[in-house]
């Protein structure tokens, strides 16, 4: 029986608790304003667009720290691609395994998930051990190209 949508969230929230926990940190409202901020957008978000997400509650200095916290508990994964800065999403135990699309124009990135080409991908990391002896524990996909208004 899959989770309803409610307790997908709360399970999410007691993981990320139970991370900040472990890093000897905890839940702050400025660390909630950060989550859920990356929880209801559908790519990374760079500090510019976290800034924007959480507003004035959570100040600039505090809001590299907090990403910094976050980061460091594991709730946070830092993307960075060739545009000079990084962005930021909710580590994939915490949301569904994706890839990105990655504008070469405009530097747009938006997430993709593709079922059966994560069917194909395991496939391959199965493959890459067999022949390798390497042990994959993540992999990362990221298409670069023109998004639709770039197009």
């Amino acid at each position: 029986m899959a989770l309803s949508k409610t307790d997908r969230h709360n399970a999410t929230a007691q993981e990320i608790d139970r991370r900040l926990a472990l890093a000897g940190l905890r839940w702050t409202k400025g660390r909630r304003a950060v989550v859920e901020a990356l929880q209801v957008t559908p790519a990374p978000l760079s500090v510019t667009d976290l800034q924007t997400a959480v507003g004035p509650a959570v100040p600039l200095s505090s809001l590299y720290r907090i990403i910094a916290d976050l980061l460091e508990a594991k709730v946070l994964i830092k993307l960075e691609f060739a545009e000079g800065f990084a962005r930021f999403e909710l580590d994939e135990d915490l949301a569904s395994h994706h890839h990105h699309l990655v504008c070469t124009q405009c530097g747009d990135v938006a997430d993709l998930e593709l079922a059966d080409l994560e069917v194909t991908l395991v496939t391959a990391v199965k493959s890459i051990k067999r022949r390798t002896g390497f042990r994959a524990s993540n992999h990362r996909l990221d298409f670069f190209g023109l998004c639709a208004k770039c197009a």
